[in-house]
């Protein structure tokens, strides 16, 4: 239901006159055949059976204690997964929704994440799917798989900010005081394989963002090279090294901007720019305002 509410929303707090292209979000909810909906506390939810419309967006709730037999029984329901994403919409099974996913053979040879109770029951039924359990995201071929509650949220945002822009998002989360930090980690999801030297080396950036971090530092202390760190972190994550750290740095940075009163000199410190003038070029790079613009545009939304 948290989703459904903050799409909904979304127009109170964000005024869209400037694009001509936006249009609220409509919401469905569908049940299964001949089933009525509740959540876990035994709430009914109205609902409608599936109809033939392509939507953009598929969210498949938690389920409570998932009977992976039954699932797969539901033909019709599985078929019309395969046909909506076919049809260009993005999946998004949320913390045991991916049972539907990968029984619909949507999450075949690609990566998923789920939520660790459910982490044995997963791989048995489904031993062929690149589960990788550490991740709270994954995003493959327009799949999306969270494994808890936070990473469901952290999904929403990317949503938002894939649909309506990072001014839309920006707001949605000061207004909802959400954090974030880990927004950008979706842009990594997309990677074909595995790689624990490449898990380390974001771990070390994510833990030491405001350090004087280099190639040469990271690669050492992971005892590689660093051109085979430079390499790999590359093919795994779609950009280097120091872009990612300077991410990092600025998605931190945009927290401080819209929660506390810290100067620009000192933010820039604090998140291990060098000085504000090079923090300043990479967040007008970036987010398309300098920090001051974007603190007065934030400011003057509230």
């Amino acid at each position: 239901m948290t989703p459904a509410e903050i799409y909904s929303a979304l127009d109170f707090f964000w005024r869209p006159a400037y694009n001509a292209e936006y249009s609220s979000f409509e919401i469905s909810y569908f049940n299964l055949p001949n089933q009525k909906a509740s959540n876990f506390s035994g709430l009914r939810l109205e609902t409608s059976e599936i109809d033939d419309r392509q939507y953009d967006i598929i969210k498949i709730p938690a389920l409570w204690r998932p009977d992976t037999t039954k699932i797969l029984q539901s033909k019709s329901t599985l078929d019309w997964l395969v046909k909506q994403h076919a049809g260009g919409a993005i999946l998004i099974g949320l913390i045991t929704g991916q049972f539907y996913l990968a029984a619909a053979g949507l999450l075949d040879n690609n990566e998923a994440t789920i939520h660790r109770a459910f982490k044995k029951s997963f791989e048995h039924h489904f031993p062929h799917i690149n589960l990788r359990s550490q991740l709270t995201i994954t995003e493959s071929n327009s799949v999306i798989c969270t494994s808890g509650t936070r990473s469901s949220i952290e999904v929403m945002m990317m949503i938002i900010e894939r649909f309506c822009g990072k001014e839309a998002v920006q707001l949605c989360a000061k207004y909802y005081e959400f954090q974030e930090s880990d927004w950008f980690e979706g842009q990594r999801m997309e990677s074909n394989q595995s790689d624990l030297l490449v898990d380390a080396a974001i771990e070390k950036i994510r833990f030491q963002y405001n350090k004087e971090l280099s190639l040469n530092y990271l690669a050492e202390i992971l005892n590689v090279s660093p051109r085979n760190l430079s390499r790999r972190f590359q093919k795994s994550t779609g950009t280097t090294t120091m872009k990612y750290l300077q991410k990092q740095r600025l998605q931190i940075a945009k927290q401080l901007l819209s929660n506390s009163s810290l100067s620009i000199e000192q933010i820039a410190q604090q998140v291990g720019f060098s000085s504000a003038s090079v923090f300043g070029r990479g967040f007008r790079s970036d987010y398309g305002k300098s920090p001051l613009q974007y603190r007065k545009y934030i400011l003057s939304q509230s």
